[in-house]
């Protein structure tokens, strides 16, 4: 398994997971802050000299990222890509078969993750309508496939799908890392994959 350390790779996990969860709270911090700073600048007038503004008709709103009640907490949730990530993929697609085996390390990890109360979903283009009509295919099929291929290996999981959902983060082999919003790192690491030379 080369230099493979399941160890390192769980203590690199957990401390981008508290760092995650860290970030999440700093934003809810500051979204509180700045409300509350707004209710006390209008603490100075008299509430009755404002106009009577007629309250608009509130929207559904959907809410992917914080549940509706406050008081509940915030589901945990790890994505995470099946083709190239937890299937090896070697060959790439192929008529839409599951057929090679899964990476060494992506049950473990998998099954730690759930230990420390993630949901796991696993998400892949297989799953997408659009993707099976273009294709040629059924998405319910490749559903189902994908399930079986991840159940005969023993690997936990406890949702399929083709959206991108609320998650704490998301593991994909395609995945670009941009750091602090530095698009220009994006783009070496672009060129880098594309073999990109200048004329």
């Amino acid at each position: 398994m080369g230099g493979f350390n399941l160890n390192d790779m769980l203590k690199h996990l957990e401390q981008n997971i508290k760092w995650s969860i860290g970030i999440r709270m700093d934003i809810i911090d500051k979204i509180l802050t700045k409300k509350k700073e707004r209710e006390e600048a209008v603490g100075g007038f008299a509430m009755d000299s404002f106009p009577e503004v007629p309250k608009k008709k509130k929207r559904q709103v959907i809410r992917s990222i914080y549940p509706e009640n406050k008081n509940e907490e915030i589901p945990k949730r790890a994505m995470i890509d099946l083709d190239g990530t937890i299937h090896r993929y070697s060959n790439g697609y192929q008529d839409g078969e599951i057929y090679d085996d899964a990476f060494d390390g992506a049950k473990e990890v998998i099954n730690w993750l759930k230990r420390q109360g993630y949901e796991i979903v696993i998400f892949t283009t297989r799953a997408s309508q659009k993707n099976a009509e273009e294709l040629g295919g059924d998405h319910n099929e490749q559903i189902k496939k994908v399930g079986e291929w991840l159940r005969d290996r023993d690997i936990y999981f406890d949702k399929i799908t083709a959206e991108k959902l609320a998650a704490d983060f998301y593991i994909d082999d395609k995945a670009i890392h941009i750091p602090n919003g530095n698009w220009e790192a994006v783009l070496n690491v672009i060129k880098k994959r594309i073999n990109y030379k200048v004329v």
